[in-house]
């Protein structure tokens, strides 16, 4: 169930719940599809002109005809010295002989050619060289090697006759260089032999003299000459002998020093080891032994003073002290061992090194020699592979033959012949393009038209726009006869389209308000002529229908309506109660309806504003909500005057009607905003005037914008009868609960 905005009555300049008033959108978004359809007769209308301005121009133009010739251009100059070199062979080769095509000298042979000259497309033409060259189209294949000549002309038997003459001006213009060219690559290459021959000869010469005069170098081993094998021989041998140096040195060292130091003398015994084993007395150190096993035996048998124990001690004393001087002569020659050692390697390093520094000198002369001669070597064996290239190059090189066929380098795969269908204009184009430029116009004179329209389309852009509910959606309706009729169609056509909308209004009324006490509603809309009166009237009827007592006032105090509705009289009523202070029941008058009386406006006071805003009216209505169960109020429009916006503050809810394809987006904010100004609780909105569709779908019609002021406010709001709304450019779906978006405040 849609329901009402409700704003705080305390607020400042907002609505409730952060709610602000939105701006107008300059860039609001347009349906593409639906802009298009709305705008179809602009669109078929545009079209249709830019058609027949395209069939306009083909009739004027003068057709032109293309002829086009295809040729392929052999590759065949001779070569050079390399390929990289070859005349004729680079990437741009085609369109070299493309722009060779269009050069001058071949037009100006093709201009001179025979019957050309009198040709009709040259009969007004100062400068024809530069007609054709202009005109003239060469273009390279991008899949393939062809080369296609075209022309376009209005005259196609011409079209065909120059290019055919431009491809033969080529062909004979050309054919004499590239025989000249061979020719002259002919020379250039023997030359260059006769050349190269005698520096040939020169190199080889001075490779046998370098030979010659250094017979070493021809001696070789597996791997080199002999002086080099020798120098890394001489050089593996000193590194090696260096590290045995390095290492002897290290040992001489270390055993001199424990032999000058009597404590580590013993262990030089045990480095002595196998070495000096032929220094050793074996037998000696076997007598010690077993002598130092008797003597303890026999100490522990017969004690330390024992005669025995005695013996063996002394005879044990003498053997050690032998055996002692023969260790000391063992190390002794250990030590010398090891320094006649190291004397001897760096003896052999010395020698080593002379001769290694020796057989550097003759290994770097005989480098350089080896270096010069592969020099000599390399730059004979390349000038006599450039002989064998030149040799080659000047075999394939046959002048008679080449000079033969350079007519034949040239083939003409299309000869061109005169054209009978014109390449310009081309129908399909120019239709099709006057027909999309046409559509383009239209769908942007469409555009740019539903820019400048301010007028709501859909009720999704009223609720996004307001931020407020859409209550309620009222068909248009040719309503025949007066003003009353058109005001209770509710009671006089209970079946009519209009009577049901107003019941779904009065529905989701009802449901929206349960659980408030909300008994006044005022009804008004931003300008006159949105036809906030019948909707007040019909929706007063089908409250009072619902077994609800209602009382419909008329405070329209400048331009009423209500009593014209239900023709009642117009001598007294609200303006006599808060003017003369008349009480309210003698103004109040039955309506014709059941359930529902009528406060008319009565006289037009002079000072309708004051009236409303003296308190006294709002006395009134406190008094009357407990006599009615709804007050209906129909309150003038809110942008031309102030009575709105003091009627809106003082009732329960607002209900802002707007007028389908009629109210505008400017006017419509401005409306809902006065009414936020004042603190206007309960806000909802309601669209009159909703054009009709098939199957009981609503669409927006066509209605006139607003033309006029509240001054023309006088005449009738919603028309009797009279002309229909143009057909509708959005639908909107009139269902009970019409599309809003989510309630931001509090709902009933």
């Amino acid at each position: 169930m849609s329901s009402l905005v409700e704003t705080d009555p305390f607020a400042f300049d907002e609505p409730a719940h952060g709610l602000r008033a939105a701006q107008p959108a300059h860039g609001r978004e347009v349906n593409l599809l639906g802009l298009a359809w709305r705008s179809r007769w602009l669109l078929l209308l545009m079209i249709l002109v830019g058609g027949g301005a395209a069939w306009t121009l083909l009739q004027r133009v003068t057709p032109r005809y293309t002829s086009v010739s295809r040729i392929y251009v052999e590759r065949n100059l001779p070569r050079l010295l390399d390929a990289e070199l070859q005349v004729g062979q680079s990437a741009t080769y085609l369109y070299t002989q493309a722009e060779l095509i269009r050069s001058s000298p071949v037009l100006a042979a093709a201009v001179d050619a025979a019957g050309n000259a009198s040709l009709e497309t040259f009969r007004d033409s100062d400068n024809p060289v530069g007609f054709l060259h202009e005109e003239l189209s060469v273009s390279v294949g991008t899949q393939d090697d062809i080369i296609n000549v075209a022309l376009e002309l209005p005259n196609s038997s011409d079209a065909a006759q120059l290019v055919n003459s431009v491809v033969d001006a080529y062909i004979t213009k050309y054919a004499e260089q590239r025989r000249n060219s061979a020719a002259e690559v002919l020379t250039i290459l023997r030359s260059e032999k006769e050349r190269r021959d005698a520096e040939l000869e020169e190199r080889r010469q001075a490779l046998d003299d370098f030979r010659e005069q250094h017979q070493e170098l021809a001696v070789q081993v597996h791997d080199g000459n002999v002086v080099s094998q020798r120098f890394s021989s001489l050089s593996q041998e000193l590194n090696t002998t260096e590290i045995d140096l390095l290492q002897a040195k290290a040992i001489y060292n270390r055993a001199k020093k424990m032999y000058d130091t009597p404590q580590q003398r013993p262990f030089l015994l045990e480095m002595a080891g196998s070495e000096q084993q032929a220094l050793r007395d074996i037998e000696l150190e076997r007598q010690v032994q077993e002598l130092e096993q008797t003597l303890t035996a026999e100490r522990s048998r017969w004690g330390e003073g024992h005669p025995r124990v005695k013996l063996l001690r002394e005879s044990l004393a003498e053997q050690s002290k032998k055996l002692t001087k023969k260790q000391a002569a063992v190390i002794e020659a250990y030590v010398e061992s090891v320094r006649q050692a190291y004397e001897l390697l760096d003896q052999k390093r010395t020698e080593l090194q002379a001769a290694y520094d020796r057989t550097f000198e003759s290994a770097t002369e005989v480098s350089a020699q080896l270096t010069q001669l592969e020099s000599l070597k390399e730059s004979y064996e390349r000038t006599e592979k450039l002989c064998d290239i030149l040799d080659e190059r000047i075999k394939e090189v046959n002048l008679s033959e080449e000079a033969a066929g350079m007519d034949n380098i040239v083939s003409i795969l299309e000869v061109a012949a005169p054209s009978v269908e014109p390449s310009y204009p081309s129908r399909a184009r120019f239709l099709g393009g006057g027909l999309l430029l046409g559509g383009l116009v239209g769908f942007g004179l469409a555009w740019l038209r539903e820019l400048m329209d301010q007028r709501l389309k859909s009720v999704d852009e009223i609720s996004d726009l307001l931020q407020l509910s859409v209550v309620g959606v009222v068909p248009y309706t040719e309503a025949a006869g007066a003003r009353s009729h058109a005001g209770q169609l509710v009671s006089q056509a209970p079946r009519s389209a209009i009577a049901e909308a107003i019941r779904t209004l009065r529905t989701a009324l009802h449901f929206g308000l349960a659980g408030h006490e909300v008994k006044v509603i005022a009804v008004t809309s931003p300008l006159p002529g949105d036809g906030k009166s019948t909707i007040a009237s019909n929706l007063a009827i089908a409250m009072a229908q619902a077994d609800q007592r209602v009382l419909l006032i008329d405070a329209d105090l400048r331009k009423p309506t209500q009593h014209i509705i239900f023709d009642a009289s117009a001598e007294k009523g609200l303006a006599s109660v808060l003017g003369a202070r008349l009480p309210v029941s003698e103004a109040i008058v039955p309506s014709g309806v059941a359930s529902l009386d009528l406060l008319p406006c009565g006289p037009l006071p002079a000072n309708p504003v004051e009236l409303l805003n003296n308190g006294f009216f709002s006395e009134l209505l406190e008094t009357l909500k407990g006599r009615y169960d709804k007050i209906l109020i129909d309150s003038p429009p809110v942008m031309p005057v102030a009575d709105a916006r003091v009627i809106a503050a003082i009732s329960d809810a607002t209900l802002l009607v707007l007028r389908a394809e009629r109210s505008t987006r400017r006017m419509s904010l401005g409306a809902r905003n006065e009414l936020w100004r004042v603190r206007a609780t309960r806000l909802g909105v309601v669209l009159n005037g909703v054009p009709q569709r098939k199957h009981g779908a609503y669409a927006y019609g066509d209605a006139d914008g607003y033309g006029y002021g509240y001054g023309a406010y006088a005449a009738i709001e919603e028309p009797a009868s009279g002309r229909r709304p143009k057909k509708s450019r959005a639908l909107i779906q009139a269902t009970a609960t019409a599309a809003a978006p989510e309630a931001p405040a509090e709902t009933f």
